[in-house]
């Protein structure tokens, strides 16, 4: 048996569905937070800003800290192979996130809609949540995989 990394069969992972683009979100979201987090405290059109009020040391100390999470999750979206089991785990952190961001943009306004980038969060981690949970890819077992790499064996002859 070869110890070398790509002596057994590879798995290729599914870019481009939506947790791809969640990613991009949080990744957007994040280096934002960290480079320039005054826009969380802009209006863009109709959208609110997320906090209210001129940014202080402390509030923007803040925004940029919570930029490290969001690339974090950016990262962590892309790269993880979400299946049956961990894709539960992930839906259940997105819900608890969205949950978060709209309880926030609640409490600022007295419990009264108004349009925040807090609701734009809700809604990215409620759609993320739905696609973890209920988009799997398959658990791949070792005869699948064998099976796959003779077929793509038999493809590159």
């Amino acid at each position: 048996a070869s110890l070398h990394p790509h002596s057994g069969p590879r798995v290729t992972m599914p870019h481009g569905d939506p947790s791809d683009l969640a990613a991009l979100t949080h990744a957007v979201l994040g280096f934002s937070a960290i480079f320039a987090p005054h826009f969380w405290f802009a209006t863009f059109g109709p959208l609110q800003p997320m906090f209210d009020g001129a940014p202080t040391p402390a509030t923007l100390a803040a925004v940029k800290f919570a930029g490290g999470p969001l690339v974090f999750m950016a990262l962590t979206l892309f790269v993880v192979r979400w299946n049956m089991i961990n894709g539960k785990a992930g839906a259940l952190g997105c819900l608890v996130a969205a949950a978060n961001s709209a309880y926030i943009s609640l409490s600022m306004d007295s419990f009264s809609f108004v349009l925040r980038g807090w609701w734009v969060l809700a809604l990215v981690h409620l759609l993320t949540a739905v696609h973890l949970a209920f988009n799997a890819n398959p658990m791949l077992t070792s005869a699948m995989l064998a099976e796959k790499e003779a077929a793509k064996a038999a493809k590159a002859k």
